[in-house]
């Protein structure tokens, strides 16, 4: 948003002031308590102390519309765009007539992707401020979505002319520009822009989209850096940063990126995205020995995740160490995952009989472990069970229906069982499920070999889904 980054020193003035007006209510007490926790978050640079101490503020004085207004201005630092759209609501309630805080909903409701949101609050700044430069703005971006390229872009210009480095009118001409098919004139603007606006996080993140498009993963990695320095609590750009570094053979800058990703308190699921990547591209045996060493000084939930990807990738002998003692019988709720895991460690291992007993003990217990489900269906194929891999495969889609993974599994089950129909409808289905994923499409594709039009047919559909991709969504 065209909103402070870092409000809160300024803020601190003006709240003081209106304290020392105040009367000795037990509002104010709580409210006077409040300031000097935002000013020891302000002065240690800490974000979320800082929104705390402004809930509290607002909890304790909520009929003072600047109050809302600077802690909305901080959701909004901090990407927590609901939270500062109800934020701005309140303030405006209060203040009907600003126009800075119809001016920071419109935006709010356009980065929602509300448009209707956006015309309505446009048309009330119109009133208050006529010929504010939002009004058009908004008028922009509803052409936009509307699929009125040309106007957006006619209207973007307009923008631009009176402001040339505005980040929303140029994100506003760059994605008119892709939609009008001139996608090299874009990434010159945006090129252009980071230049001139070196911190303008959103231009970074549409080139980066026109880079993968282009599978420029050099200039994507590039890209990617940047805006981790400009946000680097920002896990969507580390694991952009980290696919693009490895495809471009970056390692060095792949590592490091991982390394901060891939800390103690991250969340077990951003340790799997980013050992995923590993998975997919980077065919290093220099990626084992950093899992075990990472694994080693990893909490317990993540150490499962490290195990897992160690026994998938070459050494179950690991993964067995990690999970020994958490994988305790019989199973229980607190033990489900580490079984599953060990599980699929001991059949890789080679001991099939006691991994088929232990997955099998999961599945009693939890029906919907998909960890168990994916390492039993796995090993029911590598021992010549099609039909009961399908029917565990089957059932890890309907658990993780969204994992491109699962379904290439079904589609391999269906392939053991001499059930071709049956794989390629799988394929087919996943294509549309979970489109522009790399790894359907080269299978999907592979079924159609021999058959131009048939190849031809899946080459445009996975075209079409990439361009859908790179202008999805609005700010």
């Amino acid at each position: 948003m065209q909103l402070p980054s870092h409000p809160i020193l300024r803020a601190v003035a003006w709240l003081s002031a209106s304290f020392m007006a105040a009367s000795c209510s037990s509002s104010d007490s709580r409210a006077q308590a409040a300031l000097a926790s935002y000013q020891a978050a302000a002065a240690a640079n800490d974000m979320l102390g800082a929104r705390e101490a402004l809930l509290q503020l607002v909890r304790a004085k909520d009929d003072v519309p600047d109050y809302w207004t600077e802690l909305g201005k901080l959701q909004a630092s901090i990407g927590s765009y609901s939270d500062a759209y109800y934020a701005f609501t309140r303030a405006y309630e209060l203040d009907r007539s600003n126009p800075d805080l119809i001016r920071a909903l419109a935006e709010l409701a356009l980065r929602s992707g509300d448009i209707a949101g956006a015309q309505r609050h446009a048309a009330e700044l119109e009133v208050v401020a006529p010929g504010d430069p939002w009004v058009k703005m908004v008028k922009g971006w509803s052409a936009y979505s509307d699929s009125h390229f040309d106007q957006a872009l006619s209207i973007s210009n307009e923008l631009l002319a009176a402001s040339p480095s505005d980040p929303i009118a140029t994100q506003l001409k760059a994605r008119a520009l892709i939609s009008l098919q001139r996608e090299a004139e874009a990434a010159d603007l945006l090129s252009k822009q980071v230049q001139a606006q070196p911190n303008d996080f959103g231009s970074y993140s549409l080139l980066g989209r026109i880079y993968e498009h282009q599978n420029d993963w050099a200039n994507l990695a590039r890209c990617a850096q940047r805006m981790m320095a400009l946000n680097p609590a920002d896990e969507q750009a580390g694991k952009i940063l980290v696919e693009a570094a490895l495809r471009s053979g970056n390692v060095g800058v792949a590592r490091a990126a991982s390394f901060k990703l891939l800390r103690p308190q991250a969340p077990p699921q951003l340790v799997a995205a980013v050992l995923d990547l590993w998975s997919d591209y980077w065919p290093s045996s220099e990626r084992v020995a950093d899992a075990r060493r990472l694994a080693a000084a990893a909490p317990p939930q993540q150490q499962l995740v490290y195990a897992a990807f160690l026994s998938r990738t070459g050494s179950p002998g690991d993964a067995l160490r990690l999970t020994q003692h958490a994988a305790s019988l019989p199973v229980r709720a607190e033990s489900a995952e580490a079984n599953a895991v060990f599980a699929d460690a001991l059949w890789r291992a080679g001991n099939v009989a006691a991994a088929k007993t232990r997955f099998d003990a999961v599945l009693a217990f939890d029906p919907g472990n998909a960890t168990a489900l994916r390492g039993r269906s796995e090993l029911e194929l590598r021992t010549g069970n099609a039909a009961a891999a399908v029917q565990d495969a089957q059932k890890l889609v309907t658990v993780l229906p969204h994992s491109a993974r699962d379904r290439l599994l079904l589609a391999r089950a269906f392939s053991a069982a001499g059930q071709k129909d049956w794989a390629d409808r799988t394929l087919w289905t996943a294509f549309q499920d979970i489109p522009a994923d790399e790894n359907i499409y080269a299978a999907l594709r592979a079924t159609r070999k021999g058959d131009a039009e048939a190849v031809n047919e899946v080459q445009a559909e996975f075209d079409r889904q990439r361009g859908a991709k790179l202008t999805q969504g609005l700010l």
